[in-house]
């Protein structure tokens, strides 16, 4: 602009100045150079006209552009609850019964029916709250390798039995712990991973994390998520963070894009993708955090210098998750070496000089095994099987030569926690309480957790008087723990972090009899927490039981060895729920008769069974939708007569589409059926009549409202 400005500028001076040289000189030569000027002027004139006209149609193309991507985004957020509605009672039919088929195969394919119930449950909430705005950037400390660990325990159960090769490679230089939101980073890489993943059926995920612009405290981290695949087409990139909904299938496409790419924006990041049509896509997701201590360059330091400069052997599927092993293992010092499979298997390599060797599970074969048997009569080393996260549920026996475990994608933490256990001795013979479940915090349980059958809210009742702290970051598992147990008669207290569940445990007046203690939080993980508690004798006794998304056998270890008792894994489940309770807090209540007290005001205006079948027969989080729904739009009856009379017709007819679905999929019946006649009007452009239905939606809702708040009341 300041160029077309000093254009106008020179075309202007050059016309005036021709113009008072012809009107007041009679020199022939002043008057040529006065034409000329002239000629100079016009010429000016023209082409920053032209330049001008330009800019201005790329700018009026631009703005038109942003329109219609906002209009796209605001026609998809006020007609994702009408459709929502259709999904979740297509996807509950869906999990009704398995045809032909029986067994574990059946309770296979229908945990994973209810698991896509859940998701779309959890897009209903998280929709209300978007609506309500109710997310939050924080600031706390965390560590990021509790994030990434969540995110790949979360992730890698969704695509089990997936050809990808996941891989994290992440820079020696990543900072342990840093200062910013862990939640909604979990969220956001959580997203694109998915995405990622539900694109592509083989070859290799990476990514890549990096550390640039550190300026004092200030960084930034750098999360680049590659793959191979397709790629993506010039129409594809334009439209992948609008969210879709396809009618035939009855999904949604780019939610979890256009969730992670608001939440970027919210911590101040940016994203940017680059795709090649035939050679994949690339995320870059760059964002700012602070360093807990930047004088502090040592991010991991190893307990005794033995453990250091070890002699370290790879062998993966993939010579990319190799290197990447490989660049952790360097931090320590260690001299590793990588070779790919085949070259390991065509030549016969001499392990003597390692330390460690590190072998892909495909690798123990007979011949492998009576060589590694050999060379270990003659020296000790450690054996250490590579397996992923993304293979199939099944039972991995490994030779008994093989010292440890460790699964892709791998971090820098564990990594550092496998080489310390890997030279420390450790006990061959348990003690007898061990043996029989017990060790010095009581009852240990290392398995998993079995579901209790029939358990609904009202069964929580048993254990009516006993006294149960949560300690959760997320603001959602805490309502939807909090709803599930509303009945219950507890007592119950919220912790947001480790650092408070620390001092509540210890400045309780009186004794916590439960504590369910999440893993992944900022300031103090679970671990810290449970450690800190047991540092005091007079809490050994305690139970603590573990949340987690990464039940790996290094984790449940480092579970166990923190002092908890035992673990449940994401996403919570009522009747694991109740089986924990009853083991930690047996004979607790009186067995009470169990009343299903919704029976008794399930109406036309709120029909309670339907809301909770909806919900994923988890009434625990049909309570946190009904009041996401009160906050989001208990007063929208003030909203409507005002767009009435206002003439605001687009408007009303999105708080239509808002609200049929909502209602809807809450078992709203009276409520449903008055907006789509207010719909209707809408549609078939009637609008006069829209007055006639003012005092009727009001009404409606209070009924409704007044219904809910009873039964989120009792």
């Amino acid at each position: 602009m300041k160029k077309l400005f000093f254009m106008y500028w020179i075309g202007t001076v050059s016309l005036l100045f021709a113009g008072t040289v012809v009107i007041a000189s009679e020199n022939t030569y002043w008057v040529w150079a006065a034409l000329v000027f002239a000629v100079i002027g016009v010429l000016v004139w023209v082409v920053s006209s032209r330049r001008t006209k330009k800019m201005e149609e790329m700018y009026r193309q631009m703005l038109e552009k942003q329109q219609e991507i906002e209009q796209s985004q605001t026609l998809f957020l006020a007609s994702i609850s009408e459709n929502i509605h259709d999904i979740v009672a297509k996807n509950y039919e869906d999990t009704a019964y398995v045809p032909d088929v029986a067994g574990e195969k059946a309770k296979s394919i229908q945990k994973e029916k209810r698991r896509k119930l859940l998701d779309v449950t959890n897009d209903l909430i998280e929709f209300l709250r978007l609506k309500s705005k109710k997310v939050e950037i924080i600031h706390e400390k965390f560590n990021l390798n509790n994030v990434l660990n969540e995110v790949s325990g979360s992730v890698c159960s969704q695509f089990k039995g997936s050809d990808v090769e996941l891989i994290f490679d992440i820079d020696s230089n990543i900072p342990r712990y840093l200062i910013g939101d862990a939640r909604n980073l979990e969220r956001t890489l959580q997203n694109l991973l998915e995405y990622v993943l539900s694109e592509v059926d083989s070859g290799e995920v990476t990514l890549e994390i990096a550390m640039f612009g550190n300026y004092e405290e200030q960084i930034e981290l750098q999360f680049r998520l590659s793959d191979k695949g397709q790629g993506l087409s010039e129409a594809q990139m334009e439209a992948l963070f609008i969210p879709t909904y396809d009618e035939e299938s009855q999904t949604y496409s780019g939610l979890g894009l256009f969730v992670a790419k608001s939440l970027i924006e919210m911590m101040q990041g940016v994203l940017v993708v680059d795709s090649v049509v035939g050679k994949g896509t690339t995320f870059t997701l760059t964002l700012p955090f602070e360093m807990l201590d930047p004088s502090n360059r040592r991010n991991y330091r190893l307990p005794e210098k033995v453990l250091t400069a070890k002699k370290v052997f790879i062998v993966d599927r993939s010579y990319n998750s190799g290197l990447a092993i490989k660049k952790m293992f360097a931090y320590f010092r260690h001299d590793v070496k990588v070779v790919t499979k085949e070259e390991f298997l065509e030549k016969k390599h001499d392990l003597s000089p390692y330390d460690i060797v590190v072998l892909d599970e495909s690798l123990f074969n007979p011949r492998t095994v009576a060589y590694l048997d050999q060379l270990k009569k003659q020296k000790a080393f450690r054996v250490i099987a590579l397996n992923t996260l993304l293979q199939k549920d099944e039972e991995e026996k490994y030779s008994e030569l093989v010292d440890k475990v460790l699964s892709k994608p791998a971090n820098q933490e564990r990594v550092f926690e496998l080489i310390i256990n890997l030279f420390t001795p450790q006990r061959v013979q348990k003690s007898k309480e061990e043996e029989k479940g017990h060790n010095a915090y009581g009852l240990t349980h290392r398995g998993e957790i079995q579901e209790a059958p029939h358990i609904s809210q009202q069964s929580f009742r048993d254990f009516s008087g006993k006294r149960l702290l949560i300690v959760e970051d997320d603001r959602i598992n805490q309502k939807v723990l909090t709803n599930i147990l509303k009945v219950s008669g507890m007592e119950i207290a919220i912790a947001n972090n480790g650092r408070e569940a620390v001092d509540m445990v210890k400045e309780s007046l009186k004794p916590f009899d439960l504590v369910l203690m999440d893993i992944n939080m900022p300031v103090m993980d679970g671990y810290v927490a449970t450690q800190m508690i047991r540092l005091e004798s007079e809490y050994d006794t305690l139970p603590i039981v573990a949340f987690t998304a990464l039940a790996l056998e290094s984790e449940r270890e480092k579970i166990f060895n923190s002092g908890m008792n035992a673990y449940l894994t994401k996403p919570i489940n009522i009747g694991k729920l109740y089986t924990v309770f009853k083991m930690y807090m047996p004979g607790s209540g009186a067995q009470k008769q169990r009343v299903q007290d919704h029976q008794v005001i399930a109406s036309d205006v709120l029909d309670i069974h339907k809301g909770i079948r909806y919900a994923n027969d988890n009434e625990g989080f049909y309570m946190e939708i009904l009041q996401e729904f009160l906050d989001a739009y208990g007063n929208s009856g003030d909203l409507f007569a005002k767009l009435v009379r206002e003439h605001r017709y687009e408007q009303v007819k999105m708080l239509c589409l808002d609200m049929k679905g909502l209602t809807g999929s809450i078992g709203a019946t009276q409520m449903y059926q008055l907006i789509a006649k207010i719909h209707q009007k809408v549609i078939y452009h009637q609008e006069e009549m829209l007055t006639e239905y003012i005092d009727a939606y009001e009404k409606e809702l209070g009924r409704l409202k007044s219904e809910i708040e009873r039964y989120l009341s009792r």
